[in-house]
């Protein structure tokens, strides 16, 4: 229908309920997993817009993720996730939807309104969970984002592992590897291509890495 607005993608976090689910949820992790290590967290700077970019392994991820940062983050999710209670409970946790099969341009927009105003970010390169391989081929979404940031923006390639499995009492190691710094890019698509391309393959390597130390992690 002509002059009809299209929906915005919005996320916010509710002060109240974040705060306080915060003792329940470290006290799930601690009862369900023997231990969860973080190595590397004193590699993410104390403000300022960054991003993580974490191994996709399990639906625990976004559960643990939120323990390597004393605030808040802002997570970029499937929208097949919005629905029913979690649905309510994630759209006032800092979650907002993308449809990975076609991103909308508000989905887009908004990341970069996050970064704009100096949020941390948490973006799954992968786009999914995967289990079979170390890691999947990444796609150049996330590079072709932060290129279009203002401000030069951090990437934090995330190592996870479960050992044996994401499961009962198992153990988690979070290899936070060092940063990937990411200058604005040209607004020429060409060279935005370029760059995005080089970037995904960088981070791909980092990512990688990153989940060997974690997976080799006693």
């Amino acid at each position: 229908m002509a002059g009809e607005t299209k929906p915005q993608t919005t996320s916010r976090i509710v002060p109240w309920l974040y705060w306080g689910l915060w003792p329940l949820h470290r006290l799930l992790l601690r009862l369900y997993f023997a231990n969860i290590t973080i190595i590397g967290r004193e590699r993410l700077p104390k403000d300022g817009a960054f991003v993580l970019a974490p191994k996709h392994y399990s639906r625990w991820d976004p559960v643990i993720l939120p323990l390597v940062w004393p605030r808040p983050l802002r997570f970029m999710t499937n929208a097949i996730e919005f629905g029913g209670v979690q649905g309510w409970f994630i759209r006032r946790l800092g979650a907002f939807a993308i449809n990975l099969n076609r991103p909308q341009a508000s989905s887009l927009r908004h990341t970069l309104d996050i970064l704009k105003a100096g949020q941390p970010l948490v973006l799954f390169p992968e786009g999914g969970i995967e289990r079979e391989r170390p890691l999947r081929p990444l796609k150049p979404g996330l590079a072709r984002l932060v290129l279009q940031a203002d401000r030069p923006v951090p990437i934090f390639p995330v190592g996870i592992a479960y050992k044996p499995q994401p499961q009962f009492r198992a153990r988690v190691t979070l290899y936070i590897a060092p940063p990937l710094w990411v200058e604005p890019s040209s607004p020429c698509r060409t060279t935005l291509k370029r760059r995005a391309q080089e970037l995904t393959q960088e981070l791909e390597a980092a990512l990688l890495a990153a989940v060997v130390e974690a997976t080799h992690y006693p």
